[in-house]
């Protein structure tokens, strides 16, 4: 047991709802929840706003060694994210940050020192880690792994109908394509490709809603995990 709690690690394609999942249950437990993919996001962004260029391996590998992470856990469980101090919060959901974030998390490099970072976060415990490799590279020896997954279809089927909540006026095929797309890029990089861990928990949640989900989570963990 590690010091704080269980490592629960939860992977999977994109659009499966992990952050919902994860939240949920380190809220259960009184864990502290994150979403790994914020820490490429705060990658890109720096990338971003210092104009270095994505495909410049050595200055995006200088831009991840020079950054310092600092958390803070929020009433919901999640861990409020700070870079060098500062809250970069919806500015790391700017397009054009997604669009950086894809680029240097092929650097293999740049990947491994954001790792070492992670683990320093999870080592101790009471954490629930949501990403593409928790529980393959990040932490192969996690308590506990989870692998979300859905059918490209309904996955672009969500997000339309998320879009479409939200006042937009989305193209299915489009969303349907990037979301592909991604896949695709995530399952054959060459550094951490996307695939369950052998001893994963594998959960298609094409036909399950949120709870459903959750509960599937649950059911395979202790009921006292702290």
């Amino acid at each position: 047991m590690r010091t704080n709690g269980l490592l629960i690690a939860i992977d999977g394609t994109a659009g499966t709802g992990k952050s919902t999942v994860g939240k949920a249950v380190a809220a259960r437990f009184g864990y502290g929840f994150l979403s790994t993919g914020e820490m490429y996001r705060a990658l890109a962004y720096t990338v971003f706003a210092k104009k270095i260029n994505p495909e410049d391996h050595d200055g995006v590998l200088a831009a991840a060694r020079a950054m310092r992470f600092t958390f803070a856990r929020q009433e919901d469980a999640s861990l409020k994210m700070f870079v060098d101090g500062e809250y970069l919060g919806p500015k790391l959901h700017l397009e054009e940050v997604g669009n950086v974030a894809s680029r240097v998390s092929t650097n293999g490099e740049a990947r491994r020192v954001l790792t070492e970072k992670m683990r320093e976060v999870g080592q101790d415990g009471g954490i629930v880690m949501e990403g593409r490799d928790i529980g393959t590279v990040v932490f192969p020896d996690a308590d506990k792994k989870f692998y979300l997954d859905a059918s490209a279809e309904e996955r672009a089927n969500r997000r339309f109908k998320q879009l479409k909540e939200a006042g937009e006026n989305p193209n299915y095929d489009e969303i349907l394509r990037l979301i592909q797309e991604r896949d695709h890029r995530d399952k054959n990089r060459a550094t951490a490709p996307l695939k369950p861990a052998e001893d994963a928990v594998i959960i298609d949640t094409s036909s399950l809603n949120l709870q459903q989900v959750i509960d599937a989570v649950l059911e395979k963990l202790p009921q006292h995990a702290s």
